[in-house]
């Protein structure tokens, strides 16, 4: 698969033997350069686009593991029980609230309830009390907890942190002689014909 470093070096490349020829007019040089950057570009953006969607992808199915229905018989009304186990949690407002709930669950073998509880907790995890929570849950559950564990190693693709070094990653630079060119206006450029342009 190609790399982002493979697109910028591609660029080069490109951009030195276009800067290069002789015969070619100035602006000839900028519409070949342009279509250069927007295809090296292009291809930078879907690399990016590709490895947030991976990660988010991840992250779904690592949170289906940990608080949906896997490994569970998938009988209709077992599927109507965890629809109810949710809607009971989701009830729970405090973290105190639903910690009592999570141990009567526990206490009495509902794990359906339990598994709900913490799902319900999961969603407010950036409060440290909800995350607690989370792992009293996974904490007598070996293989939960190494699903938690998993998730919170992913990157949150929504943090701006991470959208920053994600650009910085895939950043592009554009190539000498086409200038500082808003993205609207070399694509424009590129898009221009160039019959006629090349030098008699």
């Amino acid at each position: 698969m190609t790399t982002a470093d493979e697109i910028r070096h591609s660029l080069t490349a490109s951009a030195a033997r276009i800067n290069g020829q002789k015969d070619l007019t100035p602006h000839a040089k900028r519409v070949m350069l342009a279509r250069a950057y927007v295809e090296a570009r292009d291809g930078i953006d879907a690399l990016r686009e590709k490895e947030t969607k991976d990660i988010q992808r991840e992250r779904q199915q690592l949170e289906r593991r940990l608080f949906g229905t896997t490994g569970f018989n998938p009988d209709p009304q077992l599927l109507i029980a965890k629809r109810d186990a949710d809607d009971r949690a989701a009830k729970y407002e405090t973290p105190a609230e639903a910690r009592r709930a999570l141990q009567r669950a526990e206490r009495d073998g509902d794990s359906l309830l339990a598994k709900a509880i913490a799902s319900r907790a999961a969603d407010w995890s950036g409060d440290p009390q909800w995350g607690a929570l989370v792992r009293e849950y996974v904490a007598e559950r070996p293989a939960e907890a190494e699903t938690l564990k998993a998730m919170q190693e992913l990157p949150d693709t929504d943090d701006a942190v991470f959208r920053l070094q994600q650009a910085m990653r895939y950043g592009i630079a554009t190539p000498d002689g086409l200038g500082e060119a808003h993205r609207h206006s070399v694509d424009m450029l590129a898009r221009q014909p160039l019959d006629g342009d090349a030098a008699a």
